[in-house]
């Protein structure tokens, strides 16, 4: 859009007819806007016309427009195609199909268009309204597209910058508690901790950053529940110095079938990894309880170590937005997010005499095979 804030239109469109009923309405539109006619007009800065899509393609290299109006039927283009060819050669440049057709309207969306206008019900005001909203929906995507491959470059900033200097720490940690002893060989301790700390810190920040930009597969789908929690539990039991009990109210070989994405078992990991947190080196006992009925099926997660506090367990549960006031490290801001893409439900308690009660509800999914 030029720096006025005035829209440079490009039509394309090889009938004379259809262009002159198009630009006429332009025309129209634009003296309607300056006389107050019309409710939320666009300001026009120039109208051109192409009759092809090489015509079409010459227009966009010598000066971009702010919006196309698109026919499909070219001499050198025709259907989809059209639409498929502009969004490719001008990704960021708003499209609006001209069409005779809803369905056709419809799948050229699909196919990357911003909008359509059928052909034989287009009003000054309609075209008005939808180059409007058309500029301004682009205007947004775009604005997410930056914001994505920010994160992008951000994600791949941890996961091999921080995270390799951050391993080479722990290597270094390592060998300063074997060769030292007393007063050194604490601090080598307490570096080591801070660094394995730091590094699921970053993972957990990784994991974020591919549910937010779309890196991983977040799509709601039917998930194996107990498969996903053998999987974590035996990460954590690996990992950890815990006495971890596991109860069920269902058979082991019975399959739970809930309602999941790909990112449930990162979820699950990050809370049992949080429930070993200790205040000292005692060993921290953690139970997880399954239980289901035909609707839901219920993971408790009940530990005795330092617990989650007041302000980590209301920022977790009550659904509220997230800034940078809220006491959630990037382990509990993933659980959360995972958690709200499935429609999951989490609650979180203190536990007596010390941890914490974190129960998640999930959706069950009944299956053909008798689940």
């Amino acid at each position: 859009m030029h720096s006025s804030g005035k829209l440079t239109i490009l039509v394309v469109e090889d009938d004379p007819n259809d262009a002159r009923v198009v630009e006429r309405l332009l025309i129209e539109q634009r003296q309607a806007g300056s006389s107050g006619a019309l409710a939320e007009p666009i300001t026009i800065d120039s109208i051109d016309h192409a009759e092809s899509l090489r015509s079409a393609f010459d227009r966009i290299d010598e000066g971009s427009p702010d919006v196309i109006l698109l026919d499909l039927n070219l001499p050198d283009s025709r259907g989809l195609e059209t639409v498929e060819r502009v969004t490719e050669r001008a990704p960021s440049i708003p499209v609006v199909v001209l069409t005779g057709q809803t369905d056709v309207g419809i799948e050229a969306i699909r196919c990357g268009a911003q909008d359509y206008l059928l052909k034989r019900s287009i009003t000054a005001e309609l075209l008005s309204r939808t180059l409007r909203y058309a500029v301004e929906r682009s205007r947004t995507q775009s604005t997410l597209r930056d914001r994505t491959q920010r994160l992008a470059v951000l994600n791949n900033i941890i996961r091999t910058d921080i995270r390799n200097d951050v391993s080479m720490i722990v290597g270094r940690s390592d060998q300063l508690r074997d060769d030292t002893s007393g007063t050194n060989a604490a601090a080598a301790e307490s570096i080591l901790e801070a660094s394995h700390h730091l590094l699921e810190i970053t993972d957990a920040a990784a994991a974020v950053m591919d549910v937010i930009s779309g890196e991983v597969d977040d799509v709601r789908q039917p998930r194996d529940l107990n498969a996903i929690l053998d999987d974590a539990i035996s990460d954590c039991r690996r990992r950890e110095d815990v006495d971890l009990v596991v109860e069920r109210t269902l058979p082991t070989d019975r399959s739970v079938t809930v309602t999941g994405s790909a990112m449930l078992g990162s979820a699950f990991e990050t809370l049992l990894s949080n429930a070993t947190a200790r205040p000292s080196r005692e060993r921290v006992h953690i139970t997880v309880t399954v239980s289901a009925d035909d609707e839901h099926a219920v993971v408790e997660i009940a530990d005795d170590g330092v617990g989650l506090t007041d302000t980590q367990q209301t920022a977790l549960t009550d659904g509220t937005a997230i800034d940078d006031r809220v006491d959630l490290d990037a382990g509990l801001y993933l659980v959360r997010t995972v958690l709200e893409k499935i429609d999951a439900e989490i609650d979180v308690r203190d536990n007596e005499p010390s941890g914490t009660v974190t129960t998640i509800t999930l959706e069950r999914v009944q299956r053909s095979d008798g689940d």
